[in-house]
């Protein structure tokens, strides 16, 4: 029997009914601006892009996204289906979504995935044809039949090419398959049996293509065209010729109109289109970004764009016309920080690669479902700015800092930009070139001043005291050039990560500056994964955070560590500075170490001091206070987790949000901790009433740091007690030995640690 206590203060509370919020759920913030393919039935447009598929009908916007079922993302290739009014939409790996969009039904084909005698299985383009949906994929041809949605047939061997040879394109015209491959193209008619090499045409460098090279293919007018290193040719006379109604070296894409009456050539800022009388019209649009593919429609072209969605053109008037559902500019996230709602984050990930999109990865501010999007095609004063990587704040400013182009400094009230970089400031970049400033890592102190890491540079370190526009040199107390990351505590100490310039972790080093105009008082000490000399779980350190008991947690590429007293780590000695690895509490399991050989990539913690932990291609980790027992663990396989590798974690407190960013996008788990209350009133107890037929948990809302909850019967007994850290709990609505409770009225009192009653809720529970 539960503990009686003596209670008359909350029977003038009022039951909350219908009061429900959804908690351990998932959102995605997919940016649909770049345009991997298009679709069309000649009157409504679809588009297949790096955020989902969406449609446009009557200039309505409809989307489809992870969210409604999508296997992934971002599909490689899509096609409509007009007899089944559906979407074929494929994957990198062989998977095939088909889309309803009347009902956002999502169904899925995994044949091709499941294929193993081939390890590239992806979908370059869909046909469709006499009820069958001819698949392209990177080891040969595919065939479904569209009624019952099975595999009639494959084909992987194209005459003499390679068993397995990837089809870039295909075309299809009465009876003869035209396809695109690095070896060459290859014509067959479907009336032949195609598994036979014989019953193959191919076409090659000894045919009139300057290289085997073919990129697309289409029938038209009794004709064959291919693509070659960007040339269109035509077959005539036995041999491949260029077709000088295209320009050459220019064209990306070929593809006729529905009813094949127009052929339609890409370059990367023009559609040409040539009729069956030859006639030609060509379409211009003034773009920001390039032209990734194009519909010929009644009148009109559809054309996909890199990164400003789909454009809608009238080949009569050049009217035209934008459709862009909202959402961030592109689906890049990196480093992010929360501030009072508004969601910052950086779009670039270390040490990137060349790419079209490399000059608008900038920044982006979200708040309530609005977007600013901050990138030089959007904000004149980041004409100079490209692949913004890392971003703090202090009181008035967010500071941005770029792969090469310097510092951003945003001013919160006013959104006034300043750039900073090694023409306009103390600044300097990377030994081979000075004016390249890589800031790799930047935060701000406790007294409002930002310090910032100039990767491989002379001066590593750099700091703008507050209200000042000048950043000073600090002195590079440790002798060594190897700084990348940055992480200040409470304490203003700075800890930063060591890397060689070819990626290799060095260790750590933490600096404590003191007096940052005195140079003659910094302190600092490095430690490594050494024996006596910190005992890192690895040299390679990428992730810091500190939790509400001012512990110091590290990630590493081997695991977590954390130091308990951070106040020591220079002042102490070499217990103090040794780091404690993760212990499992599971005494059976294989390491006694937890998340030993993770490779770390993000770290958060809740207003519960749980920890999120991110990995590179692991997925997501949610642990217990002292990091000895995994709380939950999410997949891209278990959840609508849109990818495995995480890039950063931001917790926004005043709601539970916990905000992943991932290199495919953007998405956010709704988790239960939340902010305390600053004093503790009424409580909100949801949902109310709870059925056990119909939920699994009772959420208790509005506490104080630290409580402890009393839930109790009509009749005065105690049936259950519970401690909370942070604003919100849950329950699962059962009594102290795990039974459920009888149909009725409890109350819920939380008392502060001090034992005082404040917080006063009820629930009505059903059983």
């Amino acid at each position: 029997m539960g503990k009686f206590i003596l209670f008359f203060s909350v029977l003038f509370l009022s039951a909350q009914y219908g009061w429900s919020q959804e908690l351990d759920g998932w959102e995605v913030y997919p940016s649909f601006s770049t345009i991997v393919s298009l679709t069309s039935d000649s009157e409504v447009i679809y588009a297949g892009t790096l955020g989902g598929v969406f449609k446009v009908e009557d200039n309505e916007l409809i989307t489809v996204t992870t969210m409604d079922g999508l296997y992934r993302s971002n599909p490689s290739s899509i096609v409509y289906d007009v007899e089944y009014e559906r979407i074929f939409a494929g994957y990198i790996d062989g998977t095939i979504d088909i889309i309803n969009f009347q009902d956002k039904n999502v169904q899925r084909l995994e044949d091709i995935r499941r294929v193993d005698r081939f390890s590239s299985k992806g979908i370059n383009e869909f046909k469709i044809h006499v009820g069958d949906l001819y698949v392209a994929t990177q080891f040969g041809i595919v065939v479904y039949d569209l009624q019952d949605l099975v595999v009639e047939n494959s084909f992987v061997q194209i005459g003499d090419f390679d068993i397995g040879t990837e089809i870039n394109q295909l075309d299809i015209k009465s009876d003869s398959i035209l396809v695109a491959t690095d070896q060459g193209a290859g014509l067959a008619s479907l009336n032949d049996n195609l598994d036979q090499a014989t019953n193959w045409i191919t076409y090659n460098s000894f045919n009139g293509f300057n290289t085997d090279q073919i990129s697309d293919v289409a029938f038209f007018d009794e004709g064959k065209y291919a693509v070659n290193e960007q040339t269109v040719l035509i077959f005539q006379n036995g041999s491949w010729e260029e077709f000088e109604a295209f320009p050459p070296g220019e064209v990306l894409n070929i593809k006729t109109n529905l009813t094949g009456e127009i052929l339609g050539a890409s370059t990367s800022t023009s559609i040409i289109t040539l009729d069956d009388q030859q006639e030609s019209v060509t379409v211009s649009p003034e773009l920001e970004s390039i032209i990734t593919d194009f519909e010929i429609l009644n009148g009109e072209l559809a054309i996909g764009t890199s990164n400003e969605g789909l454009v809608i053109a009238n080949l009569m008037s050049e009217n035209i016309q934008s459709y862009l559902p909202s959402g961030p500019y592109l689906n890049f996230f990196n480093e992010m920080v929360i501030d009072e709602g508004n969601l910052v984050a950086a779009s670039t990930s270390e040490f990137p690669s060349a790419d079209i999109l490399n000059p608008i990865r900038s920044y982006y501010i979200y708040n309530d479902g609005i977007w600013e999007n901050y990138n030089r095609n959007t904000a004149s004063e980041l004409s100079t700015v490209e692949t913004v990587y890392t971003v703090c704040q202090n009181d008035s400013s967010y500071y941005l800092g770029s792969w090469g182009h310097g510092i951003i400094k945003h001013e919160k009230s006013s959104d006034n930009i300043t750039v900073y970089n090694s023409s306009n400031s103390n600044l300097t970049g990377i030994f081979s070139d000075p004016s390249y400033v890589v800031i790799s890592g930047i935060e701000s102190d406790s007294r409002n001043n930002v310090w910032a890491v100039s990767y491989n540079s002379q001066d590593p370190l750099y700091v703008q005291l507050e209200g000042s526009e000048q950043w000073d040199s600090f002195q590079n107390v440790s002798g060594s050039d190897n700084y990348y990351k940055l992480f200040i505590d409470s304490f203003d100490q700075k800890w930063i990560s060591l890397i060689t310039t070819s990626n290799t972790g060095l260790g750590l080093l933490i600096i404590d500056s003191e007096d940052v105009e005195n140079p003659n008082d910094d302190r600092y000490t490095k430690l490594t994964s050494g024996s006596g000399n910190g005992n890192l779980p690895d040299d390679k350190v990428k992730t810091f955070i500190q939790d509400k008991r001012d512990e110091v947690w590290i990630g590493t590429e081997r695991g977590i560590a954390r130091f308990v007293f951070p106040e020591l780590m220079i002042e102490g000695g070499a217990n103090e500075r040794e780091a404690q690895w993760l212990i499992n509490e599971d005494t059976t399991a294989t390491s006694r170490f937890l998340l030993r050989d993770v490779n770390v990539s993000a770290m958060a913690v809740n207003d519960a001091n749980q920890k999120w932990i991110g990995s590179e291609n692991q997925g997501l980790w949610l642990l217990n206070e002292d990091g000895s027992r995994i709380e939950k663990r999410f997949t891209s396989e278990n959840s609508n987790l849109i990818s495995d590798n995480i890039n950063s974690i931001a917790i926004d407190n005043s709601t539970g949000e916990v905000f992943i960013a991932t290199d495919l996008g953007l998405v956010s788990y709704q988790d239960i901790p939340k902010a305390p209350v600053p004093e503790m009133d009424k409580l909100k107890v949801y949902p109310n009433p709870f059925q056990y037929s119909r939920h699994d948990q009772i959420l208790i809302e509005g506490l104080s740091d630290a409580t402890r909850i009393k839930i109790i019967g009509v009749d005065g007994f105690v049936v259950n007690e519970l401690s909370a850290q942070g604003g919100r709990i849950s329950w699962d609505g059962y009594d102290y030995n795990g039974n459920q409770l009888g149909s009725g009225v409890y109350f819920v009192i939380a008392y502060e640690e001090s034992g005082r009653e404040r917080g006063l809720g009820k629930v009505v529970i059903v059983r």
